[in-house]
């Protein structure tokens, strides 16, 4: 399990984007909305305001009751990597829109609480290492 130590933020909420790896093509289905995805890689853009590392910990548990789309994701997809970005305010419509930039959007997916298209990306492997620089290049001050 990937593991994180809040002692090195100065505040406890932010933004966060998790990459995922979905092995074989799979059809997604939250209680009201159905998704099919390719296999391949994904980010996963999302926010919390009361608890990053909590969030974040609730999104790594492959045991939960499911309340978010990212729930119902992750019994099919594998998290190999989070990025946390601890800030006073959510900048999540901001990160989702530089990461449509380079990635394909999974429409409606994980954005019904905000003004984007999605929060859920398709990425492909060569291209991982050019968002997460941009985005920690942005966020890094």
């Amino acid at each position: 399990m990937l593991s994180y130590n809040i002692y090195i933020m100065d505040y406890n909420k932010g933004d966060y984007i998790v990459l995922l790896f979905l092995r074989e093509a799979a059809e997604v289905s939250s209680s009201k909305k159905k998704w099919h995805l390719e296999s391949g890689y994904y980010l996963y853009v999302g926010s919390a305001m009361n608890s990053l590392t909590e969030r974040v910990k609730r999104h790594l548990l492959e045991e939960k009751k499911k309340h978010w789309h990212i729930d119902f994701l992750r019994e099919k997809a594998e998290v190999l990597a989070v990025l946390l970005l601890p800030a006073k305010t959510s900048n999540e419509e901001e990160l989702s829109n530089l990461i449509s930039n380079y990635c394909i959007a999974v429409p409606g997916f994980g954005a019904s609480d905000c003004k984007t298209d999605s929060n859920l990306y398709r990425v492909r492997f060569g291209c991982i290492e050019k968002v997460f620089s941009s985005i920690v290049g942005k966020w890094r001050d």
